[in-house]
């Protein structure tokens, strides 16, 4: 359980660090803002749900 706790982990801060390099990218492109915005909040979303699922995993390594 503390290897799958691990991978929690770690994907969380590639996803942090995937939206801190994506969000102002996707801000300065001008190409088509709808898309940007979909991925921005996609982004968010799935970072929110992985700091869930990293506290939730807490319960179940201590």
């Amino acid at each position: 359980m503390q290897i799958l706790n691990t991978l929690t982990v770690l994907a969380l801060v590639v996803m942090s660090f995937a939206l801190i390099v994506a969000v102002p990218v996707l801000y300065a492109s001008s190409d088509d803002s709808g898309r940007s915005n979909r991925l921005i909040l996609l982004g968010g979303l799935v970072w929110v749900a992985l700091v869930l699922v990293n506290w939730g995993m807490s319960f179940f390594v201590v």
